[in-house]
């Protein structure tokens, strides 16, 4: 939660299933004394915790017996991600019981609707406001946005470059400082559309998640920037379900961001993979442009073992077990998707490899030809030049 100032308006959500009592609290109550604003009120506890996600309230007032979900269940899910939100029981019911358990949860006050008066809800009201005021948001060893420059470098330096010595120094941080991400944590990456999908031009995704994900500076949260439109989200196993909550919600109003995850980390090699893997994923997602987008997941992850394994004898058969469909359906949805046959597909991945490495390495005709699976070197120089019109060496001369 942000800093509260006292100018800060403070946002209240009701909830109570009798529409009555929630028209009289919205109208009899001086909101504007306590400087609160009402923002919205549900009728059952589960459109209570909807409404919570979407508006984020400072503080909740809420009935305990009620359809759907009660009021103990709805506060134990908003102060068990959102802890620092204040809750206020006010109920028809004396059982000391109920009170017992909300004060165990860490409720700031229980009213019994029966005693109710002006001067009761007053001095509530004006308590949660002194405590919302004195809160300070706790420091801790997480790195903000605003100090990722360096290890957002060391990311972008391994993923884009591929140098090294970045991975080595990535993998000394996940030892040391960043054990928690390895321990269990999740890995998400998130990435938003081509700009024009979004509707604002500029959209910088690092600024537009920091500004509204509520654990953004919360011990056990870490943003790495990948880009203006890419960045990697690690939490640790103990916020997993906040951070999944956080990013639906989010989705309401940013339909243009997406994301993948890998979960139950638990090293530091596990962790390279996974953020490796999924840079890789939406790599290929940007280069190849899918046609329905139906099976958008499956033929990504086949591209990516292709890619991964073109020094191989790659077979339809092979990749439709590691995605889990038979060989005649995979080879149907590959074709619907990328709009050429399974075979056309490797040949020409195998093209582009081998371009690539003699334009940028010093690898021997032989080795290249090795490294997208052809091992007679004079095979390899025949398919290069029917496909380029130029033999390997001449093709290196004339793009090094």
């Amino acid at each position: 939660m942000a800093e509260i100032t006292v100018d800060t308006v403070l946002k209240v959500m009701i909830v109570d299933d009798e529409q009555l009592v929630r028209q009289g609290l919205r109208m009899t109550v001086d909101w504007e004394k306590h400087q609160m604003k009402v923002v919205a009120d549900s009728a059952n506890g589960l459109l209570g915790w909807e409404s919570f996600l979407k508006h984020r309230p400072h503080i909740v007032i809420t009935d305990i017996v009620m359809p759907e979900m009660d009021g103990i269940e709805l506060a134990k899910r908003i102060l068990r991600d959102y802890p620092e939100t204040k809750i206020l029981f006010l109920s028809c019911h004396r059982d000391f019981s109920f009170a017992k358990q909300g004060i165990q949860l860490g409720i700031s006050d229980y009213i019994v609707k029966t005693n109710f008066d002006d001067a009761q809800m007053d001095d509530s009201l004006a308590k949660i406001r002194q405590e919302l005021l004195l809160h300070k948001p706790e420091k801790t060893s997480a790195t903000t946005p605003k100090d990722q420059d360096r290890t957002d470098n060391l990311l972008q330096t391994w993923l884009m470059e591929k140098k090294q010595s970045a991975a080595v120094q990535l993998k000394q941080h996940l030892d040391h400082d960043w054990k928690w991400m390895v321990s269990g944590g999740h890995l998400f990456h998130l990435f938003m559309n081509k700009a024009g999908d979004t509707g604002e031009k500029g959209l910088d995704l690092l600024e537009e998640v920091s500004q509204t994900f509520p654990l953004v500076c919360a011990e056990g949260i870490l943003f790495l920037n990948n880009g203006q439109d890419s960045l990697f989200l690690c939490c640790g196993s103990d916020h997993i379900h906040a951070c999944k909550t956080e990013l639906l919600a989010m989705k309401l109003n940013k339909p243009w961001l997406h994301w993948r995850s890998e979960g139950a980390i638990q090293d530091a090699s596990g962790w390279m993979k996974a953020t490796e893997k999924m840079h890789r994923l939406r790599q290929i997602e940007l280069q190849i442009e899918l046609r329905s987008g139906i099976h958008k997941d499956d033929v990504l992850r086949a591209i990516d073992f292709i890619d991964q394994h073109l020094h191989l004898d790659i077979r339809a058969a092979d990749l439709a077990n590691r995605i889990g469909v038979s060989r005649s359906y995979f080879s149907t949805i590959f074709k619907e998707e990328v709009g050429c046959s399974l075979i056309t597909f490797i040949s020409d991945r195998k093209l582009k490899r081998a371009k690539d490495l003699l334009r940028l390495t010093d690898l021997r005709t032989d080795e290249v030809a090795e490294q997208v699976g052809i091992q007679d070197v004079k095979y390899f120089s025949k398919w290069f030049k029917k496909c380029v019109a130029q033999t390997p060496s001449l093709y290196r001369h004339q793009t090094k």
